[in-house]
């Protein structure tokens, strides 16, 4: 993705910096931008925010100039949501007082844009692009600024085309890809160097793999072969640097290779894939999933799954939102290493999908093509309303006539349903109270089945809290005492509400039975995940537990932990550390996992602090979580005087993170002693 912010910043060279007469000399503005540009490409911030400044102060940057700079600055940075922020202030804020403001501000819808297409949020890249195209066709410009402001042109058909394919609208993203196209070519033509072939063969590879991502093959055979002629000019001019050669063929071939595999050519196929191998990009993180893909359907899965390796650190170096996309890779994943027989990469890719799903789903649901159609029919808005005006002098006479008949059948309606919304209120009145009613008595039966007292052994500190985001909640915690032994646990049951309480109630349960039969933890772990899983659990649901089993007598350890937040340790070299643990999946999952146990020789005079992640991802008003660090710091910072006094001490802080914030997940924590 550093490469696409690179390319980014070249499409936007010479888009900025000048000042507000319009008089000024276009050789001034070139030789501003040139420096501007300089500091971008170098990602020193603090000189181009000082050099910006002066330009300011001296009258030959604008504002709106200076924020299209910063905006350039982050996405060169990859810091997307510092780009975004100042792209949308020079567009909402910033007013274009002569025709370089102008440019200027197409450049930052340009930008934003960009980031709004890589996020996949289609609804607004329409919002913003459509509005934006029409104003250009009104925009004038010395022609010497022409041909670079087409690089934003081209952004904005490229990323409105693209989100007209994942609609539907095949015909409106071919007319908006032709005009990408056309639009970078006024750069081949104006700019001799290799920017613009790179620029356009860039432009031509994107659509190309947005119509063989949409297996229109022969379309995207046709992108290639332009991505193909752009990157014979980069050759042809000498100068083009190797990096962004290599990426452009790298990508040209892995794209060749897809299109020949879906015309069913798989000769052609492995021809483009072995000179794709040759490529410096084929190493890189992107190249290495692109290679997965198209090993996957060549049915070639023990390779596949070898170069599928690389898709986490390609996940986080694109750090996007998670999108349906990227569950689709995981599931590539998963059955690549299933049918290559590796059955622990299977587990690892399966929970790593299984993570992904509910944001992908919720960015789906929020992606449907119905919230759009209005935005498509704003094109022809002017027309429809010019139609209609012409026969409305000849409809108001009849119009007046129809609304003197409406008004008095409205008071007659009116007076009907006011009588029936009335009584229908009432009565979702009273279905509230009593939906509230039984929430309430569910919350007490559910508080009912946590401890609220303690143990009360020599030597032992105990306490634990609980605390439901809603009525009711998933979480538990729970201990039984078997002779010298004293068992815990601390659970987080996916989802909130009725259905995680329900699920919560059998994982409690089940804890105490085998808890009394005096099994180890690992067991516990393996009897639970055989209750919960398999065919009887039809909603899928599983839980995240951390079991103990402690002797209270030599402070000896058992444990296991079920793919749960790692507890903190007390005491040692730090004063605390989270407990390394073997990374054992939630229970309910997978009905024949193993589950592996721990121990630690004594853990006296050590205080075993564990919590769900409710404490941890507790967001603020403005989302931002409290963290693990600052979670493992305030530990370290609290001197034990009692397992209560830790937890109320966690509380307070907590609390004071949100500020007032609902929480957003369900809190559990226990804390123990044994001295």
């Amino acid at each position: 993705m550093k490469k696409l912010a690179y390319i980014f910043v070249v499409l936007l060279v010479g888009l900025t910096a000048c000042e507000k007469k319009q008089e000024m000399d276009l050789t001034k503005i070139l030789e501003n931008d040139h420096l501007m540009v300089q500091q971008i490409l170098k990602l020193d911030t603090t000189r181009l925010f000082e050099i910006q400044d002066s330009l300011i102060a001296i009258g030959e940057l604008t504002k709106l100039e200076a924020a299209e700079y910063k905006g350039q600055t982050y996405v060169q940075l990859y810091k997307l949501g510092e780009a975004e922020r100042w792209f949308r202030y020079a567009i909402d804020s910033c007013v274009p007082t002569y025709w370089k403001d102008s440019v200027s501000r197409l450049a930052c819808v340009s930008g934003l844009v960009q980031i709004l297409g890589l996020r996949r949020d289609h609804d607004a890249v329409l919002q913003i692009a459509l509005p934006m195209i029409e104003e250009l066709k009104t925009l004038n410009m010395p022609e010497d600024f022409r041909a670079s402001a087409s690089g934003s042109e081209m952004m904005l058909h490229l990323y409105l085309g693209t989100s007209q394919s994942y609609l539907g609208k095949k015909k409106d993203a071919a007319e908006s890809f032709d005009n990408s196209y056309r639009a970078i070519l006024k750069q081949v033509e104006a700019d001799t160097s290799w920017v613009g072939p790179f620029n356009c063969a860039m432009c031509a590879k994107n659509v190309a793999f947005v119509y063989e991502t949409n297996k229109e093959y022969e379309k995207a055979a046709v992108w290639l072969a332009r991505t193909d002629t752009m990157l014979q000019k980069m050759l042809n001019h000498g100068t083009a640097p190797a990096h962004y050669v290599d990426n452009v063929r790298g990508f040209a071939l892995i794209g060749h290779a897809m299109v020949a595999m879906g015309l069913n050519n798989r000769k052609e196929a492995d021809k483009f894939f072995k000179e794709f191998e040759k490529t410096e990009y084929s190493k890189s993180n992107t190249g290495r999933v692109k290679a997965a893909v198209y090993l996957k359907r060549a049915k070639k899965y023990a390779k596949s799954a070898e170069y599928f390796q690389a898709l986490d650190d390609f996940i986080a170096e694109m750090r996007v939102e998670p999108s349906v996309d990227y569950f689709y890779m995981m599931q590539d994943k998963y059955e690549a290493n299933l049918k290559a027989g590796r059955i622990d990469s299977t587990l690892a890719a399966g929970t790593a999908a299984l993570n992904y799903v509910d944001s992908a789903i919720t960015r789906l649901k929020e992606s449907e093509a119905a919230k759009f159609a209005a935005i498509y029919e704003t094109k022809k808005k002017d027309e429809e309303i010019a139609r209609q005006q012409i026969g409305l002098n000849r409809q108001r006479f009849l119009a007046l006539a129809v609304a003197l008949v409406l008004i008095t059948a409205f008071f007659i309606v009116y007076t009907l349903f006011r009588r029936r919304a009335a009584k229908r209120m009432a009565e979702m009145k009273a279905q509230q109270e009593r939906i509230e009613s039984e929430l309430r008595i569910a919350r007490d039966i559910q508080m009912s089945m946590v401890p609220s007292t303690f143990p009360e052994y020599e030597g032992l500190d105990l306490y634990a809290k609980m605390m439901p985001a809603k009525e009711v909640g998933g979480d538990l915690y729970g201990y039984v005492i078997n002779g010298h032994n004293l068992y815990f646990a601390v659970g987080d049951v996916s989802g909130k509400g009725v259905p995680a309480s329900l699920f919560m109630a059998q994982a409690t349960r089940l804890f105490r039975t085998m808890a009394n039969q005096g099994l180890m933890p690992a067991e516990i772990c393996n009897h639970m995940n055989a209750e919960l899983s398999g065919e009887d659990n039809v909603n899928g649901m599983f839980v995240t537990m951390f079991i103990g089993m402690l002797n209270m007598e030599n402070g000896h350890l058992y444990y296991c932990n079920a793919g749960h937040n790692p507890p903190v340790i007390g005491g040692g070299n730090n004063q605390g550390d989270f407990l390394q643990m073997e990374p054992n999946a939630p229970i309910g999952l997978f009905p024949d996992m193993d589950y592996k146990g721990e121990e630690m020789e004594s853990t006296k005079g050590r205080a075993l602090f564990i919590y769900t992640d409710g404490l941890n991802e507790a967001e603020d008003a403005e989302q931002h979580q409290f963290g693990e660090e600052k979670l493992l710091e305030i530990l370290r910072d609290t001197h034990f005087d009692t397992a209560k006094q830790v937890v109320e001490t966690m509380t307070e802080r907590v609390e004071e993170h949100r500020a007032g914030a609902e929480p957003n997940d369900d809190l559990t924590m226990l804390c123990l002693r044994v001295s």
